[in-house]
């Protein structure tokens, strides 16, 4: 599975570019809202972690939130996934779902990073196991039927949508 292998080399390398640019960052800037309304790096941090985390649930079929009725799935699928998935970036305003909503007040990066790592590592060896199980579809709770290196294909975009919000952050 080529494709699939070359996209996971792509997330580690998002995941560690997210990881270090947000590293990089003073105390003061990481609790600190680039415009008002908007999120702190923190709290983009977590957000991060808890789309990880919600994204191993689906795959473990226990995902935490509401899940859209299956009637309503393909239309999702193909109105907010796939434009993504072709892209490969959020279309403007997008907002996060209620169980991806950070904190007011989320932990400091000493602890909230490391929750990121682990949650995506997390995630990428639940990819593997049903690979290895032979499944190559996830049942999302709003896209319906989602292949797995789409699935990762998401989250790769996903981090660097929003390692690119992180101060310092470099466009590419």
């Amino acid at each position: 599975m080529p494709d699939f292998q070359n996209t996971l080399t792509e997330h580690h390398a998002g995941v560690a570019s997210f990881i270090a640019t947000a590293r990089a960052l003073t105390a003061a800037d990481w609790t600190q809202a680039r415009a008002p309304g908007k999120w702190s790096p923190a709290q983009v941090a977590e957000h991060v972690a808890m789309a990880y985390e919600c994204s191993s649930a689906a795959l473990r079929g226990k995902y935490p939130g509401a899940s859209a009725p299956r009637l309503l799935r393909p239309l999702i699928r193909t109105l907010f996934l796939k434009p993504v998935l072709r892209n490969g970036r959020f279309g403007a305003g997008a907002k996060a779902p209620g169980p991806f909503q950070p904190t007011a007040s989320p932990a400091p990066a000493s602890m909230l990073l490391p929750r990121v790592q682990s949650a995506a590592d997390e995630f990428e060896a639940m990819l593997a196991a049903e690979l290895a199980q032979g499944h190559v579809t996830v049942d999302h709770p709003f896209f319906g039927p989602v292949a797995l290196g789409d699935y990762l294909r998401l989250q790769v975009i996903h981090t660097d949508h929003h390692r690119r919000q992180l101060p310092g952050a470099a466009a590419g």
